[in-house]
């Protein structure tokens, strides 16, 4: 007579299927930068091995970001800023230090450099802005931590490896305002009269998955 095998050994091979399912090796994910699309001066989709491009289209997120570049008085890379704001919903009774980094626009702080790039219409916009935080996360890819900084250099070329400032003040402390490490990708709060490089944001469409 043929024993057949019992419900409590069908549900030992069941998990022992589901733990050697869970051992195997996950797939690579597709890197942060399969979603982003270079973008000309006038805001179209550049080519993807353009090398002077502008700016950056995050497809995901729906944001548009301001790429730095050495040739531009403007987006010099090596320019710094202090964290400042007239808003006083953001710097929360601390405006922080005007004109205190070392660039050439007319006001080296976060908002003068705002101001400057949308007079200038970066990309054929006038709505740049400095990123929050969770959106300066966004550029961040882990993966990438091994070759000293975690933004992909084909999209963001020049890239200086340092913290850049977000548009978020410290609540418990807000003499200081949060920054983002382009080389590990981990955010901190530092203190507003610090001069910080800026890379400015746009949301430009809504990101995937949101509601029209």
């Amino acid at each position: 007579m043929i024993k057949c095998p019992s419900a409590f050994a069908w549900l030992g091979m069941a998990m022992l299927v589901a733990v050697l399912g869970a051992c195997r090796p996950a797939a690579d994910p597709a890197p942060v930068s399969a979603q982003w699309v270079k973008i000309d001066a006038d805001g179209t989709p550049a080519l993807v091995d353009m090398q002077r491009h502008h700016c950056v289209f995050d497809q995901r997120t729906g944001l548009m970001w301001e790429v730095k570049r050495h040739d531009s008085a403007l987006h010099h890379p090596a320019h710094t800023f202090t964290w400042h704001s007239s808003d006083e919903q953001l710097h929360m009774s601390d405006p922080g230090l005007p004109d205190g980094g070392d660039c050439s626009v007319a006001r080296c702080d976060t908002e003068g450099l705002a101001a400057a790039v949308n007079a200038a219409g970066l990309c054929g916009y006038r709505d740049w802005r400095v990123p929050t935080r969770a959106e300066l996360l966004t550029l961040g890819d882990l993966s990438l931590r091994q070759t000293g900084q975690v933004i992909d250099p084909a999209f963001f070329p020049q890239l200086v490896v340092d913290e850049y400032w977000t548009i978020e003040t410290f609540r418990l402390y807000p003499q200081s305002a949060w920054a983002v490490s382009a080389r590990h990708g981990l955010d901190r709060a530092d203190l507003k009269r610090e001069p910080k490089p800026v890379r400015l944001v746009r949301r430009h469409l809504p990101a995937q998955g949101d509601e029209p």
